[in-house]
């Protein structure tokens, strides 16, 4: 999730936290390497799943949901070995649409996957949400 999303949720229980605060401690933990930290088109999120992983983003609702690792993702320690690198991370992306939206069967499909317009934040926030906290 942003830094907004989970602003939003701990104020639930702290109502006087700030998002500098909750930022912080985000950066923090993905330094401690408690939690993963990634830039995307909407901005910088966070993620709980330290894991190896990777993700799909459905191009008509926006969700991102986590999926198993592959295969190149695996073999990075071969990589590794085989060119002498040192591989501290990396990224793989899947777009495409999930199976409540094709089951749906419409929806606007964004023309690219870097549009973030109809971007919805993890596990399903609108992101109508994500705006209201800018302010």
């Amino acid at each position: 999730p942003s830094a907004a999303f989970v602003y939003r949720r701990v104020r639930r229980r702290l109502p006087r936290v700030s998002l500098a605060t909750v930022y912080r401690n985000l950066r923090t933990l993905a330094a401690e390497g408690f939690i993963g930290e990634r830039a995307d088109a909407s901005g910088l999120r966070f993620d709980g799943n330290t894991a190896p992983h990777d993700h799909f983003t459905c191009v008509t609702c926006g969700r991102i949901y986590e999926v198993p690792a592959s295969p190149p993702a695996l073999a990075r320690g071969r990589l590794a070995g085989r060119t002498g690198f040192e591989i501290l991370d990396h990224r793989i992306e899947f777009y495409g649409r999930c199976r409540a939206c094709r089951r749906g069967g419409g929806g606007r499909t964004r023309t690219s996957p870097l549009d973030t317009t109809r971007r919805e934040s993890w596990r399903g926030e609108a992101s109508r949400a994500a705006r209201a906290s800018r302010i």
